[in-house]
């Protein structure tokens, strides 16, 4: 029986006459950072919304801790234990920071039945403000509570889409390019949140993502793409001496000149 967390088979994806994605397997194990890489147009983005349920496949199949997810929906993914970031952070910008995240934690335990306290003037319950609160501590967002969604600098509101996120208390973490427009310090500080997320809370992660310091400094096991096919798969080390990677980024020509 597999040991791993999520598990996508032969997955194929055509729109029209064009087919974006060739069959594609993979296997994240529990606690693992699994990186998906690939020149633009290697259909990485497709295989993103493809497994978190944004777009249905068209062949294959996908199972999350041993369920076959394949044709639920993305909320149906995210009650299973999906959580999920964007290139472009998703944020309710109408909302202060700290009713961003009020209104997850609030998500979550409708569906998992967890109290949701006394309210008042339709406040949230001290125990939901405080769980808040603790989130926004813990990505160096606090100071920022009070302050609305739409005004916080780009690599805030990254911060604030992963407590969105956390605050679903995800098993898996989905990333798509998440330090994508960051400056090379907001890159740094982002790559280090994740680590520590990780560490600390023992959450799995996927992710695609451009930057290859950031890839090579985090991730455990990484696939590369091209062509809506799969390269190669393996450890950091077994991936930068694969030729046929080299290839798919420099070009036939350069890697045996």
């Amino acid at each position: 029986m597999s040991t791993a967390l999520l598990e996508v088979s032969q997955v194929r994806k055509n729109y029209g006459p064009i087919e974006v994605l060739r069959g594609v397997s993979l296997a994240v194990e529990p606690g693992q950072v699994f990186a998906i890489i690939g020149p633009n147009g290697a259909g990485k983005t497709t295989m993103f919304r493809v497994m978190t349920g944004e777009v249905a496949c068209n062949g294959g199949s996908i199972r999350f801790k041993g369920e076959d997810v394949t044709r639920l929906s993305s909320h149906e993914r995210v009650r299973r234990g999906f959580g999920r970031t964007f290139q472009v952070a998703r944020v309710f910008a109408d909302f202060d920071v700290l009713d961003n995240v009020v209104v997850a934690i609030e998500a979550r335990r409708r569906h998992t039945g967890e109290p949701l306290g006394a309210w008042r003037r339709c406040a949230p319950s001290p125990d939901i403000r405080d769980e808040a609160m603790a989130l926004l501590a813990d990505l160096r967002l606090a100071g920022h509570a009070q302050q609305g969604a739409r005004f916080l600098s780009h690599g805030d509101k990254k911060r604030l889409e992963f407590a969105i996120a956390l605050a679903g208390r995800p098993a898996i973490l989905m990333l798509d390019e998440p330090t994508a427009g960051m400056s090379p310090s907001d890159r740094a500080d982002v790559a280090a949140l994740i680590a520590r997320m990780r560490r600390e809370r023992g959450i799995t992660v996927v992710m695609t993502e451009h930057d290859m310091d950031v890839v090579f400094g985090l991730a455990d096991r990484i696939m590369v793409m091209n062509y809506g096919e799969v390269v190669s798969t393996g450890s950091v080390e077994a991936v930068r001496a694969d030729p046929r990677v080299r290839e798919v980024y420099l070009g036939k020509e350069m890697v045996h000149a």
